[in-house]
């Protein structure tokens, strides 16, 4: 059985009708740890506190803005001790918007707590020796470098408007920029801001190297082109058209740094057969096939492959598969030297990590978004006793935020 799951709902007991909590009652508190969405957490006896644009080690005085059966929501009142890793956000919607959980923290502090993070998730693997895990790779950009929007518009003083919800309390907050978004979604942020009419959801994808965007869904609005199918997206010297139904990676600048990682890690050679087991719209497939004799990639999704087909045309090395993984694995005959598996955030199915253990490939490449199904996946593969890790490297592809990319680089015993 893979090991997909449902959403976590939570049916342990109440543990807040304990006690005769209330909203805005205030406590003085310490921040303890943080939570695995990145908010720090205190605790008043059993029960955590969730207290946004808090730091561990801080002494806050807080108070309650909403209880839930397992936890408090808190905000700050008043400081006790201020971190010496706290800064100023620069972003007007800070608090409000719980997109950025970190922008108070220094962004050495940022790359430290990433590192830390799969550290400790590791040694709950028992994989104890974490010396091969390397310094959090920073991003080149820590602001305006994402190139994917997705918007809630609701009406505001009787106008429709873009905004967030606050995952916190579930609050709607609506914006006029966005920090992170890089600044052609800021730009067409501005434009459509005033042609939103019946719309609930509509997203921006695009690209500061291109200039290329796509706006979704169709407005009803001569001001700028909307519903379009796809846009451009630049890394390196490949062009890449991207579906508006296709993932794609949301920092470019962290993608070329993973490539030039692996070349300086000589992965590859002129040589090898290469499978890139999750190949999406072919961005590593694409980058990678200069490096390697072959290339295979293997994407479930029509749209992604339509698109990898276009962003492959140069090169002519390549050769993708359509279908689920788990299942072209389980009929495929052809040896590989280097296996790359970039899954969905679920991670592998066990069939999948089963059938490429058994291709015995020289290098394992695993990367990731999900530190949690990442160290899992990992620890299954070294348990087959064939594999060893050689490197874990974090990357900071989301800035501001507790999310990391991480790349593993397993080589068989």
């Amino acid at each position: 059985m893979g090991k997909r799951r449902k959403k976590d709902i939570y049916t342990g007991p109440n543990l807040t009708d304990q006690y005769d909590f209330c909203e805005d009652q205030q406590f003085e508190i310490k921040i303890k740890e943080y939570h695995q969405n990145g908010v720090g957490i205190g605790y008043i006896k059993d029960v955590p506190l969730w207290i946004f644009n808090s730091i561990v080690g801080e002494t806050v005085l807080v108070k309650i803005t909403k209880i839930f059966p397992e936890k408090l929501i808190a905000e700050i009142v008043s400081f006790n001790n201020s971190s010496k890793k706290r800064i100023k956000p620069i972003c007007k919607f800070y608090g409000g918007c719980t997109g950025c959980q970190w922008q108070h923290i220094s962004y050495d502090e940022q790359l430290k707590l990433k590192k830390s993070n799969i550290v400790k998730l590791l040694r709950n693997f028992n994989l104890i020796d974490v010396g091969f895990v390397m310094d959090t790779l920073p991003s080149k950009n820590n602001f305006n470098y994402r190139n994917h929007a997705r918007f809630t518009v609701r009406k505001d003083f009787d106008k429709e408007k873009l905004g967030f919800i606050n995952f916190l309390n579930r609050e709607w907050i609506g914006i006029d920029e966005c920090k992170i978004m890089n600044h052609t979604i800021n730009e067409k942020m501005k434009i459509i801001s005033t042609d939103l009419r019946g719309l609930t959801q509509t997203s921006i994808r695009a690209s500061d190297e291109t200039k290329s965007f796509l706006i979704q869904p169709k407005l009803n609005t001569d001001t700028i082109e909307t519903g379009q199918k796809y846009y451009e997206e630049k890394i390196l010297k490949n062009i890449y058209k991207v579906a508006s139904p296709s993932f794609f990676q949301v920092n470019p600048k962290q993608i070329e740094q993973i490539v030039k990682l692996l070349e300086s890690n000589h992965i590859f050679n002129h040589k090898d057969y290469v499978l890139d087991a999750y190949c999406g719209v072919g961005t590593f497939t694409c980058l990678i096939a200069p490096m390697v004799k072959k290339i295979v990639g293997i994407e479930e999704s029509h749209s992604a492959i339509s698109d990898a087909k276009i962003n492959s045309k140069n090169y002519k090395n390549i050769q993708y598969i359509i279908g689920k993984t788990e299942v072209v694995l389980q009929n495929n005959t052809e040896k590989f030297d280097t296996v790359i598996l970039d899954p969905p955030r679920i991670g592998c199915e066990d069939s999948v990590i089963k059938n490429v253990i058994s291709l015995e490939p020289k290098v394992i490449i695993l990367i990731s978004c999900s530190p949690e199904n990442f160290c899992e996946d990992v620890y299954k593969i070294v348990s087959s006793n064939q594999y060893i890790i050689d490197k874990i490297i974090p990357i900071d592809m989301f800035p501001q935020t507790h999310h990391t990319e991480i790349v593993g680089i397993l080589r068989l015993k």
